[in-house]
């Protein structure tokens, strides 16, 4: 796809009048569709302007409407809205009005549209079904949808016929299954009826499909048709069943209860006598994969006050410039601020970038910085760091504790172990021992680690050997830890081989040498570690010190005992991980070891 996210040209909705402020907004990161009965529309003078008002702040992707009395207003309707394409059909009958949808025409593309079932005119109410093709797509996230709009028959006299629709969309549903079909409408009944009395059960029973409304259904407050003895959940939105392996639902069906903010009596007399249900679909294939990595954090200065000199770190451990211009820096409160600066926030790859408070060193403690956040503050007990696209999409967050498991120093940043490690996990971070500035400690705007310090002799046999980086270095590539071995023969492994270039902590890797050798590397110690295992085998490697296999912290048992292998000329059962050395080991499912080195 490779066009922009939002699109470069997203259409400009404002809103009619701007009489409310319904607080729904589509940020971007998936399809968005909403049905709405609305009520022989338009029900009054009001109508077109109240509706288009609503459209306005909640800005759905796709829009089912039953219910249309009026194709000349219907297009008067979509004519005030120009940021939305429509069709409808075309009955021209007043006792079964017409059905329309609405797209947005900045993210959603009309493929082709046709009524479906011509000849069971009877099961559908004379109310052919609406049935359209439908492209969204964002950025590089893309997805196809049939998006079928319906409107059965209502009231007991009517059950026959619901259950005949029914059965006769559970076919088509069942038939045409890889074709992501979204049935969305007024089914006019309940879905948690007993079987003997609902006329949806073929849907209801199919396992082809799936009511995205059944969470919230029997609760009064989410009733679609929400009025007098006859309040009632006859709104839905149905999924055929393969969308739940391809997509990330966002959660249930929302009743949007829109009555709220206009007042029940204007709803009820210039709107519509339905409120509308809105479901949404999170693509999967959204990629907003980057290199950015939170790889620092000062949140607790003591030589400056807080207001001065707190700071982070960014890295890039990715192949490719990352302009960080746009994202929103958060928290999980209130913080929030988005990243603007003249001729854009470029990271590049192994590179650094410095966000504080306060750009002047004078002031902030001795810190060169990068760029300045403003509405933003690190908590000096617990807080959170997290970078969202426009998308919505989490680029990178860290969430640290307050000790529980990442370090709480004073006067000393957080650092990352590795920054190809899990950030989100507190025993990847260390505290910082290197001064700067008026006398803190830290790192900003350089790697956490110089290659000196400490030191590790690992011994390599001539041929293949299994080994692992047992120290933190600025660079790990491979030749530059052994610069002895076989250009090119650097292997890891998950599930599959993959050649490699660069050596990360906690992994094991094959690596080729033309003779036996002794290696000295030398880096900063590494003396604690978590490893995330896969279920099956996996290449791992251990710390700056020799650890016993069985002083190994595994708290969900996931490691297979005696499944520790090293490797000479043959495979030998391993009681204890050198430092240097590659290891293999089975988990029966995936999770988490530690290792940590402790002199007591």
């Amino acid at each position: 796809m490779g066009q922009d996210c939002p699109p470069a040209d997203t259409v400009q909705i404002n809103p009619p009048q701007d009489l409310w402020s319904i607080p729904y907004e589509n940020n971007w990161n998936g399809l968005e569709v909403m049905t709405w009965n609305v009520q022989e529309f338009p029900t009054s003078s009001n109508t077109v302007n109240y509706v288009s008002e609503i459209i306005s702040d909640i800005l759905p992707d796709v829009i089912a409407f039953q219910e249309i009395s009026d194709i000349p207003d219907y297009e008067n309707f979509a004519s005030m809205n120009p940021a939305y394409n429509f069709i409808h059909t075309n009955y021209g009958s007043e006792v079964n009005p017409d059905l329309g949808m609405a797209v947005r025409s900045d993210c959603v593309e009309i493929v082709n549209y046709t009524t479906l079932f011509s000849s069971e005119g009877w099961a559908f109410a004379y109310r052919y079904p609406l049935k359209a093709e439908l492209g969204w797509s964002c950025g590089d996230a893309a997805i196809t949808i049939q998006l079928i709009n319906i409107h059965f028959k209502a009231f007991d006299e009517g059950f026959n016929q619901r259950l005949t629709a029914s059965q006769i969309l559970a076919d088509y549903i069942q038939y045409n299954i890889s074709e992501n079909i979204i049935v969305a409408g007024d089914f006019n009944d309940e879905i948690d009826e007993p079987e003997e009395s609902n006329s949806l059960w073929p849907l209801v029973s199919d396992p082809n499909s799936f009511f995205t409304t059944t969470p919230i259904v029997g609760n009064n407050y989410y009733n679609s048709f929400p009025w007098g003895m006859y309040s009632s959940f006859i709104d839905h939105i149905l999924i055929s069943a393969e969308l739940f392996d391809e997509n990330t639902l966002s959660g249930e069906a929302q009743t949007l209860r829109i009555d709220d903010y206009t007042t029940s009596s204007t709803y009820q007399n210039y709107i519509s006598d339905h409120r509308p249900v809105l479901w949404k679909i999170l693509i999967d294939v959204i990629d907003m994969s980057t290199g950015l990595v939170i790889n620092e954090i000062m949140n607790n200065p003591v030589n400056v006050t807080d207001s001065y000199g707190e700071w982070f770190e960014v890295t890039n451990i990715g192949p490719d410039t990352i302009d960080m211009n746009g994202l929103t820096l958060k928290d999980d409160g209130g913080d929030q601020h988005t990243i603007s600066q003249v001729g854009g926030l470029l990271l590049e790859p192994g590179e650094f970038v410095v966000f504080a408070v306060n750009d002047n060193p004078a002031e902030n403690g001795g810190v060169s910085v990068d760029y300045v956040y403003s509405n933003f503050a690190l908590g000096n007990g617990w807080d959170e760091i997290i970078f969202e696209h426009p998308t919505g999409a989490i680029l990178d967050e860290v969430w640290y504790d307050n000790g529980a498991t990442f370090p709480d120093p004073a006067g000393g940043s957080m650092m990352l172990i590795d920054p190809y490690s899990d950030n989100s996990l507190g025993a990847n971070w260390t505290t910082s021992t290197v001064p700067f500035g008026d006398g803190d400690f830290g790192t900003p705007g350089s790697s956490n680690f110089s290659d000196n310090g400490f030191m590790v002799n690992v011994t390599v046999n001539d041929g293949w050997n299994l080994i692992g980086l047992p120290v933190m270095v600025s660079d790990s590539h491979y030749q530059s830890v052994f610069p002895n071995s076989v250009l090119g023969t650097l292997y890891g492994y998950d599930e599959v081989y993959t050649e490699q270039e660069l050596l990360i902590n906690g992994n094991g890797y094959w690596l080729r040498f033309n003779e036996d050798s002794e290696v000295t590397i030398e880096g900063s110690e590494l003396s604690i570690l978590s490893i995330s295992l896969s279920e099956g085998w996996n290449l791992i490697s251990g710390i700056s010190q020799g650890i016993e296999v069985d002083d190994i912290d595994d708290p969900d048992n996931i490691v297979i005992p005696g499944t520790y292998y090293s490797f000479g000329e043959t495979y030998t059962s391993a009681s204890t991980l050198e430092p240097g050395k590659g290891y293999w080991v089975k988990a029966n499912s995936a999770g988490i070891i530690s290792i940590t080195f402790s002199v007591f």
